[in-house]
């Protein structure tokens, strides 16, 4: 028995397939026609600006202590100095504190004094007045008759004294064996450093 095809059936499904195909073509296309416009749209250049702020120069200021206008870590302060001392003697010797540096500073002081029975019958008084020699007269009192410590140190100027820069003030300092001294005080030494400090006020 021979197969018989219908040639109506045949052109259909060629007809359909021929109806999907150009269906699609166009859609395809159509589609293609959007993804290279959204192409076209991302490389666009954007404009742009760039500025630079540039600062002025840092720098940093200075503190200088002078003692006896002198900027060394270590002065002389010879003239605060007497031997044979004895009972109720003095001496006084002025001592002028500048500001050398760029910066206003505080400053404190302290007296360092090596061991000895002396010491402690040493009594020591700060002003801001002047000396005959022998004692401090005048000026305001920063340390009134502060006792030595031997081998130790006696706090004289505890609150910072300020100073601007360039500015200078003179510090007297006087220095009593104590009327109540004992016998054991005789024949005795000490040597004493007073100790400056100076920070940014």
């Amino acid at each position: 028995m021979s197969r018989h095809e219908d040639s109506s059936s045949v052109s259909g499904l060629g007809a359909r397939a021929r109806s999907v195909m150009s269906g699609r073509k166009p859609r395809a296309i159509a589609s293609l026609g959007i993804v290279l416009g959204l192409g076209a749209i991302g490389t666009l250049a954007a404009w742009s600006d760039t500025a630079t702020a540039t600062s002025g120069v840092f720098s940093t200021g200075s503190i200088d202590l002078q003692l006896n206008g002198d900027s060394g870590s270590t002065v002389g302060f010879t003239t605060l100095t007497k031997t044979g001392m004895m009972p109720g003697n003095s001496v006084a010797a002025t001592l002028p504190v500048k500001n050398n540096g760029s910066g206003p500073f505080s400053y404190t002081m302290a007296a360092s004094s090596t061991s000895s029975a002396l010491a402690q019958y040493l009594k020591v008084t700060v002003s801001t007045g002047t000396s005959n020699g022998t004692a401090c007269s005048g000026g305001t009192v920063i340390a009134n008759n502060v006792a030595l410590v031997s081998g130790g140190s006696a706090n004289l100027i505890g609150t910072g004294r300020s100073l601007a820069n360039g500015v200078s003030e003179t510090l007297c300092f006087q220095v009593v064996l104590d009327s109540a001294a004992p016998t054991a005080a005789q024949n005795q030494t000490v040597n004493t450093s007073f100790n400056f400090n100076a920070t940014t006020a």
